[in-house]
């Protein structure tokens, strides 16, 4: 019996420090915030950091060695001595990146409201179709886990309204692409979805905007007679390359209000 119970000790004892041997070698980058997050009264760090590898003898700084990993980055719950408690966000990217400016911000929210935190990153999407755009991803906290969902938001196109929902714009389009203004002067025309956050999932919830949409469809409505009237007037120039640069400004301005009626009679009807 004794000799049982040692050697359960024993394995205990291996384990923890095997466990203890690989989360202490890490080398923290950047640190977003100090946080209790785990409600145990202990403060941790959530921080971006790298492995490092020890050799049979104490590293020099000059050893630790960043090329390896140079296309990932790793965030992390770590204990404010540096040892690593929790991987909990991996990015990995075709191109080098910079682990010092690569995320924007860390941010701690209650997202589906069941009184825990969660967590936002927000970063450069290199990898994308806009390289300078924001992307937000969600991290939600289930039972002191963080479990990321697959939907990514444009940071500068989100708010969060009443109850933690989300209000989010997307950009019309002309044959899937987005239709990107260039001239600051005009107004870029978007459709506004809402979504909340249930247990571990990110839902639509436009049926309970209703009063929204239907206030949206009738602007889009006037607007669109306007811009008919505007077509009605339009006098044709000498120049045949700016009549038809104004006319097809005409006709996406057109399209794109017809697609927010038409979507917005959807979650009327």
């Amino acid at each position: 019996m004794i000799i049982d119970v040692m050697r359960v000790l024993f394995l205990i004892f291996t384990l923890s420090f095997a466990c203890f041997s690989e989360t202490k070698n890490i080398t923290v980058i950047n640190v977003f915030s100090e946080v209790s997050i785990y409600n145990d009264g202990v403060t941790y760090n959530i921080a971006s950091f790298d492995y490092v590898d020890t050799p049979s003898t104490d590293p020099l700084p000059d050893d630790i060695d960043f090329s390896k990993d140079s296309n990932t980055i790793k965030v992390g719950i770590v204990s404010t001595n540096n040892i690593l408690v929790d991987l909990i966000w991996e990015y990995q990217s075709m191109s080098t990146l910079d682990p010092t400016n690569f995320i924007q911000s860390i941010e701690l929210f209650d997202l589906n409201q069941d009184q825990s935190k969660d967590i936002i990153i927000s970063y450069n999407d290199l990898d994308g179709d806009f390289p300078d755009q924001v992307i937000s991803s969600f991290l939600i906290n289930h039972k002191n886990k963080f479990e990321e969902i697959s939907e990514t938001f444009v940071k500068n196109r989100y708010t969060f309204i009443e109850n933690s929902h989300i209000r989010y714009e997307t950009p019309l389009s002309m044959f899937g692409r987005p239709y990107i203004e260039e001239d600051a002067q005009k107004e870029s025309i978007y459709w506004v979805d809402h979504y909340e956050f249930k247990g571990l999932k990110l839902v639509n919830i436009n049926q309970k905007y209703r009063s929204f949409f239907e206030n949206y469809r009738n602007t889009s409505t006037k607007k669109m007679s306007d811009l008919l009237d505007q077509v009605k007037q339009y006098k044709m120039t000498e120049e045949i390359t700016i009549n038809q640069l104004q006319l097809e400004e005409y006709f996406n301005q057109i399209t794109e209000l017809k697609t927010i009626i038409h979507r917005s009679n959807k979650v009327l009807y």
